[in-house]
């Protein structure tokens, strides 16, 4: 009885420390980009855009199994593309990414076509980006 309990500890204790600092720390998520991984980046990311484009290209590719012309079509026929919210407050699209100083953002986050319909309702199936940025903190 005692063999497989001492067993099940060692595998246990090989994979909490075989896991790497930084995926503890919640950096290298698909779906979120912290302040510790834009300071990591350096000068090469200079606003929201650059940082959305370097870390993480994909959320702004169309959803699996589409191409850019055939994006996520509603319920009007209008292409669905991503929705931008910076500190909570929608945003009219996402050229607004270039106006984002990366030095005022403390997270991003990525909702995917599922979790941005059922958190933000309909008119989300592209998906969406959540910026909070240290003016929403202050």
């Amino acid at each position: 009885m005692r063999l497989p309990i001492v067993r099940l500890c060692a595998l246990l204790s090989v994979i909490v420390f075989a896991t790497p600092i930084h995926a503890q720390q919640g950096r290298g998520d698909r779906n979120k980009i912290t302040r510790v991984e834009l300071d990591e980046a350096g000068s090469s990311i200079m606003t929201a855009r650059e940082a959305v484009r370097i870390l993480r290209p994909q959320w702004l590719s169309p959803p699996m199994g589409r191409t850019a012309s055939s994006n996520i079509t509603n319920s009007g026929g209008g292409r669905q593309e991503v929705i931008l919210y910076i500190d909570d407050k929608r945003q009219p699209d996402l050229e607004v990414l270039a106006t984002i100083s990366a030095t005022k953002i403390i997270e991003m986050k990525y909702l995917d076509q599922n979790r941005a319909v059922l958190l933000r309702g309909p008119g989300h199936e592209g998906g969406v980006i959540e910026i909070t940025t240290v003016d929403k903190r202050q």
